[in-house]
């Protein structure tokens, strides 16, 4: 099968880019890895061999979804079977594919998948595992963006991350998990935890005990601000993006939730 990794880099420093790549490079079959620049390209990533680049001359600033549907639709036009996303700061791990590709052995088998959920280890931004539980993730009540493996079958449903606000950009995942469970897809599960996402949210650490390092992020303001953007929306612009989503976006006193 022809696989192709999407990668969405901002400002990250080349050593974060060349470990994302490396992980991609050494998985136990080939795939190729699409990179898109958001505003702000690193050429030296393109006399690396399986690497499509593709720059934006300016940064989108949404969280990485416009360069991440970009990517996607590129990769669909390239004739690819399978699609995956993987933010520029996560990995995966040395077996991803090789469980991945368990589900998709049999394509006559009538319980083949169209989309395949990873699992995921937390980890600093050293690469050391961060020892916290993801209950919302075990209880399937979650899937994070760096775990969602599409086989073209679900390529349709893929394209349709695109129609998320703007607004909504912080929480995407979260979003396209309302989409997918309403939609008519045959999902696998995986048991072993194969991507290495580098947790950059300060409540993690705070719930540890830890010392939340540089640069980490705090939700609660995106969803405050999200939450304003949605007040403020007429009732006849707020079905139009629900009928587009096809998942209830509503409101909750302290946040702005989606309804799965």
């Amino acid at each position: 099968m022809k696989i192709a990794v999407i990668t969405p880099y901002f400002k990250e420093g080349r050593d974060v880019l060349q470990r994302c790549m490396e992980s991609v490079r050494t998985q136990c079959i080939p795939v190729d890895q699409i990179l898109v620049a958001d505003g702000h390209p690193q050429n030296w990533v393109e006399s690396h061999h399986r690497i499509t680049h593709v720059v934006l001359p300016k940064n989108a600033g949404d969280f990485g979804d416009t360069p991440r549907c970009l990517g996607f639709l590129l990769g669909l036009r390239s004739g690819y079977d399978i699609l995956q996303f993987l933010d520029v700061d996560n990995i995966l791990m040395p077996d991803h594919f090789e469980v991945v590709l368990e589900h998709f052995r049999d394509v006559a088998n009538a319980d083949f998948p169209d989309v395949v959920v990873s699992r995921r280890h937390m980890l600093r931004p050293d690469g050391s595992v961060l020892p916290i539980g993801i209950p919302e993730d075990d209880e399937r009540r979650h899937i994070d963006t760096n775990c969602y493996v599409f086989y073209r079958t679900a390529f349709e449903l893929g394209l349709r991350w695109s129609l998320i606000p703007k607004q909504l950009a912080f929480m995407d995942d979260r979003v396209f998990y309302g989409m997918l469970v309403t939609a008519n897809v045959k999902i696998a599960f995986n048991q072993r935890k194969t991507v290495g996402y580098t947790c950059l949210w300060e409540s993690a650490y705070r719930r540890l005990g830890e010392e939340p390092p540089p640069n980490c992020r705090n939700i609660e303001g995106h969803r405050a601000e999200a939450l304003a953007w949605w007040r403020a929306l007429d009732r006849h612009t707020r079905r139009i993006i629900e009928r587009q989503l096809g998942v209830p976006i509503f409101e909750t006193p302290n946040t702005t939730e989606v309804s799965s």
